[in-house]
């Protein structure tokens, strides 16, 4: 409900009125699914505990009492609930919509609270998992699906919260990933040193949008769109440089945080399963990719979000510092046009004035993505895995002590290959970024034109919000009009025809009932008249 209530903040606003429902609606199918795996659980187990559900739940499938499906249908449908508050595929379609909450609510959403609830409750029931292979499997590829969709997703968005969006979907997953190959501890630590760097890029897409409002006024649309941005380090500082902090964490350059915990999740999925390794290094590439696509974008470049420039460009003026184009899904002349049109229309309606230029955020702003940035930075060192304090802290005290002495027969060999594939691939995905959208030595139109169909599939988010717009909303109200059929011509016509037949039966009577003996005598002789024959018949 909270959720709900932040999301729909601004409830005057269409957009934001149908995103609250639709985050509503999404989580109480996965609630659905948890509440019906608690009480499986407590049928089979009689225990709320986890240690004790985990304990009976295989003794009773070892002593044949419990089948293994039944145990791995009951992990499962509690799975249900963190795959919907951890967006994960496939209810991971509230998530992005969710962005039409404040901005600062978006950074506690993605960061600390909602979809961190999903992971942790992996976590806490850990023992119950462990205990059905089948779910784990379940968990681990769910979790690796969804890491790859979102960052397949976010490489073709223009909407800088909706890229962080599906930033925040993808590295759920790396965490989910992580939950169902055992390494909880490694997931744990993720999840916590995603947290400083996802709130801090959430609060600086936050600083940038409202820097962008003075040019292009407070039309969200406009203000969020990466394609009128560019050049805002030189004139928005503070924010360029936390936001570049943000981006190096997220794609795990060392030694910001991001490096430590995404490297252990990479090394345990390799150990685990290198199918699943291979699916989280593709998808840390895609993440440098995207995320270096988005900073370029934004603060590189020359700016693009000059209204006034725009407009002379379009009425056929020279403005040859201006780019109307700008990679794959740029601008069109339409579009720009809309666009105008949108900010004449917003500047009528405040009656102000819009800047040529975008300016710095208030200290108000900028302060609390100067402190993020400092534990984005830092605050990987506590799972160094050769002195991995995070871990100790993360197990009880008795397994604490097992867990550092794993720690002491540390492998640098080891360490280094991995560490040294992940941080390959991801300045492989810097390097293209910058070869795209900042020196434009690579056209990326021309990738999107030979490739139309994945670039659609990217852009349009693997149709399942399409698919779901067909299958459930449109079913859901095809079904309500059959139902309404029903209701009008069975139900209705029921109780339509008891009336009628009351009315029909009441008139007819009421010429019976006239008061007048006499005709009361002749009913009573024709009647027994008729009685008479029949009976000498």
């Amino acid at each position: 409900m909270c959720s709900y209530l932040l999301v729909g903040f601004w409830y005057d606003r269409k957009p934001a009125a149908a995103a609250c429902q639709k985050a509503f609606v999404t989580n109480r199918v996965g609630d659905f699914g948890l509440l019906l795996g608690i009480l499986g659980l407590y049928w089979a187990t009689n225990s709320f505990d986890f240690d004790l559900i985990g304990e009976r739940l295989q003794t009773l499938v070892s002593m044949g009492q419990l089948s293994g499906w039944v145990a791995a249908i009951f992990a499962v449908l509690v799975f249900i609930g963190p795959m919907a508050k951890s967006a994960q595929f496939p209810l991971h379609v509230w998530l992005p919509d969710a962005m039409e909450g404040p901005t600062p609510i978006s950074a506690l959403i993605h960061a600390a609270t909602m979809v961190a609830a999903g992971v942790f409750l992996i976590a806490r029931m850990f023992p119950v998992f462990a205990g059905v292979p089948l779910a784990m499997q379940l968990i681990a590829w769910t979790g690796a699906v969804t890491a790859f969709l979102g960052a397949s997703i976010a490489v073709t968005q223009n909407d800088i919260k909706k890229g962080l969006a599906y930033s925040t979907i993808s590295q759920l997953g790396y965490m989910v990933m992580a939950m169902g190959i055992g390494a909880y501890s490694a997931g744990l630590f993720h999840l916590m040193t995603h947290a400083y760097f996802k709130a801090m890029l959430f609060l600086g897409s936050g600083s940038v949008i409202h820097g962008m409002e003075a040019v292009v006024g407070h039309n969200p649309a406009l203000a969020q769109d990466m394609r009128l941005m560019g050049g805002l380090r030189k004139y928005m500082p503070v924010t360029g440089i936390t936001f570049l902090i943000g981006c190096l964490a997220i794609c795990g350059i060392p030694p910001f945080a991001g490096f430590w915990s995404k490297d252990e999740i990479l090394s345990s999925a390799y150990a685990a399963n290198p199918i699943l390794w291979l699916v989280g290094w593709l998808t840390a590439g895609l993440t440098a990719f995207y995320m270096f696509r988005m900073y370029f974008s934004t603060f590189e470049g020359d700016f693009r979000g000059n209204i006034n420039a725009l407009r002379a460009q379009m009425d056929g003026q020279q403005a040859p510092d201006l780019a109307l184009s700008f990679g794959p899904g740029a601008m069109n002349p339409r579009e720009l046009t809309i666009v105008l049109e949108d900010a004449h229309e917003n500047h009528a309606a405040h009656d102000g004035h819009h800047a040529d230029e975008p300016h710095e955020s208030p200290l108000s702003m900028v302060l609390p993505l100067m402190v993020l940035a400092i534990p984005s930075l830092a605050i990987g060192l506590l799972g160094m895995p050769f002195n991995n304090r995070f871990e100790a802290f993360i197990y009880a005290p008795g397994e604490a002590k097992a867990a550092l002495e794993a720690a002491a027969e540390f492998e640098w060999q080891e360490f280094l290959m991995m560490a040294g594939s992940s941080v390959g691939i991801a300045l492989i995905g810097i390097t293209l970024a910058s070869w795209m959208y900042r020196t434009c030595q690579i056209d990326p139109d021309a990738i999107a034109n030979r490739f139309p169909s994945l670039y659609e599939f990217s852009l349009n988010k693997w149709f399942i919000d399409d698919w779901y717009d067909r299958v459930f909303v449109k079913g859901c109200r095809r079904l309500a009009r059959q139902v309404l059929e029903v209701d009008f011509k069975v139900v209705d016509g029921v109780v339509n025809l008891t009336g009628f037949l009351a009315v029909v039966t009441g008139e007819g009577c009421k010429y019976l009932e006239n008061g007048r003996t006499q005709f009361y005598l002749f009913v009573i002789f024709i009647a027994v008249l008729g009685v008479s024959i029949v009976t000498a018949l």
